[in-house]
């Protein structure tokens, strides 16, 4: 639409200096040629005759506006009078031996002594004392004398060309002045657009309607229309194409703002469909299933055979029973009862102590609460509306049915609504309604009301930093420059910061701040954002904040905002890695171990696993938040590849990959060798393992037999002795051995078996 508009403005201009220049360049020549008398004016009429209610000079002739003309082809002044053009002096009078021009045309457009063929009367008796045949520069065409050459200026093609010219001329005036004006009266960028186009193409087609179709137009004298259009019924049409226009190019837009929130899912009221928990079938019914039925559902005879999910107090019609909270009060307010409350309605005023005005300072919080004798929904308003379901805020922010409810307000002073150009006519006075509903849908009728006051004197309190969106004294990551950080104030304000502790108006870098009352957050506060920058490693970044209110109250004292450089994060070790695990099961434990040093506080950090890397699949450690990590798997045999990341609270972070190899390990070791080496009898085993021995069988327990003396854990000995039979058991490091009536080989020093 922009782009059309400037179309339309640029082709407007441009039309607009050409038809200027056009009119210029006739103009010129005429004016330089001649002085014109003193008092008189360009006629600016076409060539030609008009009929005889009316006279029309030739092109380059003047008036002095009091029926006397000049005649810039003769130097002559002339009046209309009986029917004719006479001669006259520059004042008007009569000359004694004036000119007579001929008489003026008819209504047919023939002059008086002139016919279609030339002049009938005698010479020097022509419009303009002429002594031709026909006037001086004329002749007959379409029933009318014209300057010869030319068309008709006052009708047909010459007529409604220049209607045309006009309307273009006519359309570039209203769409520029349209474009000046209408911005006074509050009109947006749009909506001037809008107007400006639509009324320039009005006028320009409604002109040129009424110059085409209109009497005199081309549409009457070409096509031999019988009337012409008249002059109404063009501005109508050129009204309507502005109405199209304006229609298709206007948008009109409205803001509306919707506040969305999330509160916690709750059951219906009431326990009409409690029953429905016990008809499961073989399934029983649970406290959750219970409770979801409705908000007066409760499960009978927990974790017994007799469970049944009951709608109790199923006769309750009594709403809840309202009282202010005391607890809910901050220090220095106190509630006092409000006699002027109209039944049913009750309530209480919230009044400051601190103030002879019992108001509430302007944003300072509030605070007020209600207690109940039952649990209780409940629903604020700061308006009287009809039943509890039309309230839309609930009381505190929490729709959970509980006895306690706490309302926490800051509330704006006069001079700030003000600013914001926020009108409310309550003179510092407000009140809210309270509502309450029971687990049965019990609603009350009657509002309780808080009534309080604002304090109406000028605001002399500098704005409070509240918080900020980055804790204060916390770690930022190795190397990191910059930070964006939102402050939170307690009111509208400009805020700014610094790296030096200097007055507001000195320091260096301003912050973006909301600055009406409209523009709170859901805790009441306004947001100010900024980047902070210049931040280094391994010290104290120290930044200092100060606001100034809409009152221009300024902060005396700095805000200190505080971020600690770091070093870097380091993995110093991760376990196991490129080995293999063995144990006697087919699923085996496996614990990773993780070492970590530097980065905030020597290595502090919770670190992840990830068996694919991927960044949404790692699992925080069981045991971590130190600089020791530890978890425990239970791993099949198999090759195994793990992403270890870890992450301190400045942001560092650090990342190892580990690979290992787990086997199950079923079997008891085997004896691969048995020889006699003096003094000795030896064996050697497959991998590492304890032996035992008995000399009698192998039905003997491996806690109970005789252990062997070992080398390097793979050599076992014993004395040499060719009258004994040594039974052998061995078991490796996972546990596995023999059965209790096997044995892993049966020695003798003479003969093996």
């Amino acid at each position: 639409m922009k782009k059309s508009v400037s179309y339309f403005l640029i082709l407007n201009l441009f039309l607009s200096i050409v038809a200027l220049s056009f009119l210029v360049n006739f103009s010129i020549p005429i004016i330089a040629a001649y002085k014109i008398p003193e008092g008189f004016e360009d006629v600016a009429l076409d060539d030609g005759f008009y009929s005889d209610e009316d006279v029309t000079l030739n092109k380059g002739d003047y008036t002095n506006g009091k029926g006397t003309y000049w005649d810039s082809e003769t130097n002559k002044f002339w009046k209309y009078q009986g029917n004719k053009m006479v001669e006259v002096d520059a004042s008007g009078n009569l000359l004694e031996t004036a000119n007579q021009g001929a008489d003026l045309p008819s209504a047919t457009g023939t002059p008086t002594g002139y016919s279609s063929h030339g002049y009938a009367g005698q010479a020097g008796e022509s419009l303009f004392g002429a002594e031709s045949v026909a006037p001086k520069g004329y002749e007959w065409q379409n029933g009318k004398w014209v300057k010869t050459g030319s068309l008709d200026a006052s009708s047909g093609l010459g007529y409604s060309t220049t209607g045309i010219l006009q309307g273009v001329i006519w359309a570039g005036m209203v769409a520029m002045a349209v474009q000046v004006f209408a911005p006074m009266f509050g009109a947006d960028g749009d909506q001037t657009n809008a107007i400006s186009t639509a009324l320039g193409a009005g006028v320009f087609a409604g002109k040129t309607m009424h110059s085409l179709l209109g009497k005199g137009g081309v549409g009457q004298n070409w096509f031999g229309m019988k009337s012409g259009l008249s002059a109404g019924w063009s501005w109508v049409g050129g009204a309507a194409v502005a109405a199209i226009i304006f229609y298709s190019m206007y948008k009109s837009e409205e803001t509306e703002t919707k506040i969305f929130t999330c509160e916690p899912w709750q059951a219906p009221t009431g326990g009409a469909n409690c029953e429905k928990c016990n008809k499961q079938g073989i399934l029983p019914c649970s406290e959750y299933q219970c409770r979801s039925l409705g908000q007066a559902c409760e499960l009978l005879n927990p974790g017994t055979d007799e469970e049944s999910c009951t709608w109790v107090n199923r006769h309750d019609v009594n709403p809840p029973v309202i009282k202010p909270l005391n607890d809910a009060l901050l220090d220095g307010y106190v509630y006092v009862p409000d006699n002027t409350i109209s039944p049913p309605d009750k309530g209480v005023k919230v009044q400051n102590t601190a103030l002879a005005s019992k108001c509430a300072e302007a944003f300072t919080p509030l605070t007020f609460g209600i207690i109940t004798n039952e649990p209780a929904q409940c629903k604020i308003s700061i308006l009287r509306e009809k039943s509890f379901d039309d309230m839309t805020l609930y009381f505190g922010g929490s729709n959970l049915f509980k006895y306690n409810h706490t309302q926490v307000m800051v509330l704006p002073g006069a001079d700030a609504l003000n600013e914001s150009g926020i009108t409310i006519d309550s003179d510092g006075n407000f009140e809210v309604f309270t509502r309450c509903q029971d687990a049965n849908g019990n609603a009350n009728v009657a509002n309780f009301v808080f009534k309080y006051c604002v304090e109406k004197g000028p605001d002399t309190t500098p704005p409070l930093i509240v918080t900020t969106s980055l804790l204060n004294n916390m770690p930022i990551a190795y190397d990191q420059t910059s930070v964006e950080i939102d402050v939170y104030t307690n009111e509208p304000a400009d805020c700014r910061w610094s790296h030096l502790d200097k007055s507001y108006e000195n320091m260096e870098q301003t912050m973006t701040c909301a600055k009406s009352v409209s523009e709170v957050n859901t805790q009441m506060l306004y947001t100010c954002t900024t980047t902070l920058t210049g931040l280094k490693n391994e010290v104290d970044n120290n930044f200092y904040f100060r606001c100034k209110d809409l009152a221009e109250n300024t902060n005396a004292e700095s805000y200190l905002f505080t971020l600690i450089g770091t070093r870097p994060l380091v993995i110093d070790s991760v376990s196991p890695n490129a080995t293999t695990l063995k144990d006697s099961t087919d699923i085996i434990q496996v614990n990773l171990q993780v070492q970590t040093s530097a980065g905030y506080k020597d290595g502090e950090s919770i670190c992840y696993y990830s068996d694919t890397g991927a960044e949404d699949s790692y699992v925080m450690f069981f045991n971590t938040n130190s600089y020791n990590h530890s978890q425990e798997l239970w791993l099949a045999a198999g090759n195994y590849e793990y992403f270890i990341k870890c992450l301190d609270l400045g942001g560092n972070t650090d990342q190892e990959t580990i690979n290992f190899v787990v086997e199950s390990d079923s079997t008891s070791p085997l004896v691969v060798r048995v020889y006699h080496e003096e003094p000795y009898l030896k064996l050697v085993t497959n991998e590492e393992a304890e032996c035992v021995y008995d000399t009698v069988s192998c039905s003997y327990t491996f806690e109970d037999g005789i252990k062997m003396n070992n080398i390097d854990g793979i050599t076992h000995y014993i004395d040499w002795d060719t009258q004994t039979n040594f039974y052998i058991k061995c078991k490796d490091s996972y546990g596995n051995k023999p059965f209790p009536d096997k044995c892993n080989i049966i020695a003798k020093p003479s003969q093996i078996f």
